[in-house]
């Protein structure tokens, strides 16, 4: 096949064509391709070097591709606001081909792309200043124009392989088009998932190249409202580095890529999972919440794990041949102690350098007697951080820090006299770490945090693990981590005590984390990572499906995307999957018992993890409203007297609270004095801007671990209080609690005659006004006398997915999951009591059961007559009645009225059963206590509600319960008189959409206070 790939660095063969990781795994791959009997063309910018590649290099120039064109640029005005809408970059671009190991590299030359030899990428402050902004887009451009115009198969299948969305994202929409042509994009470091671009200049140039179906609306969805906890969630990550914010001009990125290319490459299998994910990370929740969360799931197939690798060269080097107390001393260092390396580009807060250079300072000034060679490379290497190079100067002959670029000669020498390598990258913003693999393949032991993205190195194992290979701090997601550093700090002490055991031979841990180190990392080939990429190649060109790994849909968690057969052949491992997430639909459909251990298990799982929705669902399935009562009393905010707010929080597993709140455009003001402007701007990672709202820290309460409290004066942004969460373990999970509180909290509504029309619907106009219910943070409650398995498919036509009280208050019902949750049975013997009692005083009576669960079968005798319906039972022996378990019995009198059949029934028998009247025609009997009102109290303490919080709706006798035992009840106008005389408000007929009307005045935005509930009824 014909592979293109397409990368806008490849220093892999030239050090100052390099600035990071990618370039050695473009470099890298493009040879093993070539090596594979592949036809390999590089496309990737000169970058200026032109005339410095010539003198060392045989670089063919190609007039006949030389191409005058205009590249058109469509500018943001509130970014350019001094530059037109619109500007026409005329370039001549020239092609100059270098042949090397197999592979055709052809740089492209022009105006533009020959800028910043020296940093190859545009400073961050460049955008709205200068158009060399706009050199990765004119490479787009141009480098589509040349693989369309200059590279045309030679009649074998063409695959265009990019590196980096954000240098390509036009690349898979336009070449989708071609059937000739496979489109993969590989991720190498991890972008911002909601990285965007200006949406004018993507269909400018979209247009330029023929494509203008793509649908650019469905890539990000509408926006969320303004005063929503997603939105708000936006606002707050905006102020890190973690999260971008944009106005509805501007179209994703990623989306757009993940949407249109054949694959989606990884480097790492902990890659893969964590940008299909964000688990455990600040941007998780916001994440769920996108289109491109269902599509990477929809798409899962075309998620591949490629790969990454340590280069042949590397590998092929003998560290018994460095002479460790040679090097060392030409660094400066002691060889007679323990060495600590760190070796990467110049990226303070990425790479966790700051924390790095601080707990250096702090063990040093503690009088640790260690070694620390530390590179922080920069493009011109310039000493490009003033505190670093303090410390530096503070402590000679302990820190060695060196700015500039080496050749893998040097690196190699210096990795190898390493003990330990120190790498504590931040944000999960790495694929792999080439260079931890590096000095892991050297025997370094590492010292790193313990990110998904890089769990394929084992160090994040406990370090009496036999794979084992090291020492992890928790994943940090914030700029100058004060936890990072000590965290860092301990370890290095740890790691210093472990060689020092090592050194006297009185323990072999560190000969075992070493061993194990440089085994690992020298089983990362390129290859293996060629191979990988090259079998998904030809399963893309033969038209083979490619199934997304069961093991890896469970390990994120995506069981519903698993086949069926995966839930028996992987039983074991969903159940570990389910339990470790809390997830107890996914824990019983794969087998696990649904018993109260298993549910409390899995009830604490989510707790720990602060997932208080499935915390809430596995107590509501288990009724459990002690653990309901966790959930629910786990913080609040109230307004005081002078308008602030007091806020209080408890988890005992949480380490941190932060509350979201109104500021500046700045995130804080302590973030920009980390660092110079100059500095920034050295580390390519420029100070994050703020869009006014701010994370402040809720102070936390000594007395009591995992508690918190404090006032927070500045205004909370959007309708609920929203707090960032930093657990122990060192997940981030969100958590939102209400500022204002709804006039009721629970809705509690009949359904026939009370919420559906006669026709057994509910009107638009009531669905609004649940709808409102909803967003004001209430709950809606049905509860109904008919028994769940007769409700169930009217609560289905409702899109009803909550809890319902079904059967007079027998049953509890979870309609999101079809499950009976609880169900209470009457006595058989003491069913056909009370028929002989009734019989004996008022005659023959037609009779019906309703059979326990899971038949619950609607059995009549004959002489039901109109009454009888469609699906029940109708009988001739009575005794067939009584053959199963029974939950109620219905009573129909041909000549007495049900009134008086209720009465004498109740006079008869109503220290035994529970005697109601629901239905012309009816009396039903129950279990003794059971009412509505029971039912709705055991339903409303799940949802952490009581009587005083709730409205209720109804229009026959069975209601009088559940009217009586709320706050404020309401009957129709069609309800029975008996229910209307206990009633505290009378609403419009249900044909009349009655109770919309009572809570389109109860929920409807107000300036005046909501109706107080009533007291207590005497």
């Amino acid at each position: 096949m014909h592979i293109i790939t397409f990368a806008f660095e490849c220093g892999g063969f030239d050090r100052r064509l390099m600035r990071g990781g990618l370039s050695p795994l473009v470099w890298q791959l493009s040879r093993r391709y070539a090596a594979h009997g592949h036809r390999v063309s590089l496309v990737t910018p000169a970058h200026g070097h032109l005339e410095r590649l010539r003198a060392s290099r045989e670089i063919v120039d190609l007039p006949h591709l030389t191409r005058t064109r205009t590249v058109p640029l469509v500018l943001d005005p509130k970014v350019w606001a001094d530059r037109p809408a619109e500007v026409d970059m005329e370039l001549t671009t020239t092609a100059h081909r270098l042949s090397l190991d197999g592979v055709d590299v052809y740089f492209l030359s022009n105006a533009c792309l020959d800028l910043l030899p020296d940093r190859l990428y545009p400073p961050p402050g460049a955008e709205g200043r200068d158009l060399a902004h706009f050199k990765p887009l004119v490479f787009q451009t141009e480098g589509l124009r040349f693989v369309r115009e200059c590279l045309p198969p030679r009649g074998e299948p063409a695959v265009v392989h990019a590196f980096e969305p954000a240098y390509h994202y036009l690349l898979p929409p336009v070449l989708a088009r071609d059937p000739s042509v496979h489109t993969v994009s590989t991720v190498a470091a991890n972008a911002p998932i909601g990285q965007k671009v200006y949406r004018p200049q993507v269909e400018r140039l979209l247009e330029l190249f023929g494509v203008t179906d793509v649908d650019l609306d469905a890539l990000d969805g509408p926006p969320p409202a303004e005063d929503s906890a997603p939105a708000v969630l936006g606002r707050a990550l905006a102020g890190t580095r973690m999260h971008l914010e944009y106005g509805p001009d501007h179209v994703g990125l990623f989306p757009l890529v993940a949407a249109h290319a054949d694959l989606v490459d990884f480097v790492s299998p902990g890659q893969r999972r964590y940008y299909s994910t964000f688990r455990d990370t600040p941007v998780e929740a916001l994440f769920a919440t996108l289109p491109v969360a269902r599509l990477l799931r929809r798409r899962a197939d075309r998620l591949l794990a490629g790969g990454c690798a340590v280069t042949d060269t590397w590998l092929a080097r003998d560290v018994a041949t460095v002479d460790r107390h040679r090097v060392l001393r030409r660094l400066g260092l002691d060889p007679a102690r323990p060495v600590f390396y760190h070796a990467a580009r110049y990226a303070v807060h990425h790479k966790g350098q700051l924390e790095l250079v601080r707990a250096i300072e702090e063990v040093l000034d503690s009088g640790l007697q260690a070694g620390f060679l530390i590179r922080c490379a920069t493009g011109d290497g310039t000493a490009a951080n003033a505190y670093f190079q303090s410390v530096a100067d503070r402590h000679p002959g302990r820190v060695r820090l060196v700015w500039d670029l080496a050749d893998e000669g040097t690196l190699f020498e210096e990795a190898a006299c390493a003990d330990f390598c120190v790498y504590p990258s931040k944000y999960e913003l790495d694929g792999f770490l080439i260079a931890q693999a590096e000095a892991m393949a050297c025997g370094a032991v590492p010292i790193a945090t313990g990110q998904e993205v890089t769990r394929h190195f084992r160090h994040a194992l406990p370090a009496g693990h036999p794979q084992a290979t090291g020492f992890a701090v928790r994943g940090s997601f914030r700029d100058d981590d004060p936890g990072l550093a000590r965290d860092l700090a301990a370890r290095i002490r740890t790691a210093a005590d472990v060689f020092a055991a090592h050194a006297a031979g009185t323990d072999g841990t560190y000969a075992r984390l070493s061993a194990n180190s440089r085994d690992l990392a020298r089983q990362f080939t390129w290859e293996r990572a060629a191979r990988t990429r090259l079998d998904a190649f030809e399963d893309l060109l033969r038209g083979r499906d490619r199934r997304f790994p069961a093991r890896e849909a469970i390990a994120c968690g995506w069981f519903d995307a698993l086949p069926a057969a995966a839930w028996d052949r992987h039983a074991a491992a969903i159940q570990d999957a389910a339990l470790a997430l809390g997830d107890a639909d996914a824990w019983e459909r794969a087998g696990g018992p649904g018993d109260p251990q298993a549910y409390e298990r899995l009830f604490e799982a989510a707790w720990r993890r602060a997932d208080f929705t499935a915390a809430l669902r596995t107590a509501v399935l288990a009724c459990r409203p002690d653990l309901a009562a966790r959930v629910h009393g786990r913080g609040g905010v109230e307004r005081t007297a002078d308008g602030r707010w007091q806020v209080r929080y408890r988890h005992e597993q949480v380490a941190r609270v932060e509350v979201v709140v109104e500021g500046g455009d700045r995130p804080a003001p302590a973030a920009a004095a980390l660092e110079t402007a100059a500095e920034a701007l050295a580390s390519d990672e420029p100070v994050p801007g703020g869009t006014g709202a701010l994370l402040r820290d809720l102070p936390a309460d000594g007395r009591r671990p995992g508690s918190f409290t404090g006032l927070v004066g500045t205004r909370p942004v959007g309708r609920d209080l929203v707090v960032m969460l930093t657990l122990a373990s060192g997940r981030v999970a969100w958590d939102t609690l209400p500022l204002n509180r709804p006039p009721f909290r629970l809705v509690a509504t009949d359904l026939d005659g009370t919420l559906l029309r006669d026709d057994l619907t509910v009107s638009p106009r009531t669905r609004a006004a649940l709808a409102a219910v909803a967003d004001a943070g209430a709950h809606h409650l049905v509860v109904t006398g008919r028994p769940a398995a007769a409700c169930a498919h009217v609560l289905e036509a409702l899109d009803y997915r909550g809890l319902a009280v079904c059967g007079q208050g027998a049953q509890l019902y979870d309609a999101g999951s079809g499950r009976l949750l609880s169900s209470a049975s009457l006595g058989r013997a003491l069913a056909r009591r009370v028929v002989a009692r009734v019989e004996e005083r008022l005659g023959p009576v037609e009779l019906g059961v309703v059979t326990a669960p899971p038949d619950s079968r609607f059995k009549v005798t004959a002489r039901f007559g109109e009454r009888v319906r469609h699906g029940w039972d109708v009988i001739t022996d009575r005794a067939l009645l009584w053959d199963s378990p029974v939950d109620k019995l219905i009573l129909h009198h041909l000549q007495v009225p049900e009134d008086r059949l209720a009465a004498v029934t109740q006079e008869l028998c109503g220290d035994e059963v529970t005697v109601v009247h629901s239905v012309k025609g009816m009396v039903e009997v129950l279990p003794h206590g059971t009412t509505k009102a029971a039912g709705t109290e055991r339903a409303a303490r799940l949802l952490g509600c009581t009587g005083a919080d709730t409205v209720a709706f109804g229009d026959m006798p069975n209601d009088i319960p559940l009217l009586t035992w709320a706050a404020h009840g309401v009957a129709v106008a069609n309800a029975h008189p008996a229910l209307r005389a206990v009633a505290d408000e009378i609403a419009p007929r249900n044909e009349e959409d009655g109770v919309a009307a009572v809570l389109e005045r109860l929920f409807a935005p107000r300036t005046t206070p909501p109706l107080a509930p009533r007291g207590r009824r005497g």
